[in-house]
């Protein structure tokens, strides 16, 4: 073989290389992009929320209530929702009571078709 064509042949392969590494970069930095966009809508999604229950507990007259919000995403995107509140006052309700404020609670939630909710009063 002569040595124009190995040289050219090497040069030709290191291209491919860097083409396919560069396309590979690409690819993973618009998949970085998409994260980031789902993490920020449903941070702002979270917070509004949050807002929204601190709201209805306060005009409820549990001011300064405890809401722990905690989630865990399957393989698929899906969330799953766990939401803890403690207030002092909501821990002297009866279940009944406790069971209708967190179901008002629910009318909270933000709708996305990716998210399901669960609630809970915490408890000391």
């Amino acid at each position: 073989m002569k040595k124009g064509n190995y040289l050219f042949g090497i040069t030709t392969v290191v291209l491919i290389v860097w083409i396919l590494f560069c396309s590979t970069q690409t690819v993973m930095s618009q998949g970085k992009a998409d994260a980031e966009s789902l993490k920020q809508y449903y941070a702002a999604m979270e917070q509004e929320y949050l807002s929204d229950m601190e709201q209805i507990l306060t005009d409820k007259g549990y001011q300064n209530s405890g809401i722990t919000i905690r989630w865990v995403s399957d393989e698929a995107g899906n969330r799953v929702y766990t939401v803890m509140v403690h207030h002092q006052k909501i821990d002297k309700l009866s279940a009944q009571e406790q069971e209708s404020l967190l179901e008002e609670l629910s009318e909270a939630e933000f709708e996305d078709e990716n998210s399901t909710f669960c609630y809970q009063v915490w408890t000391a």
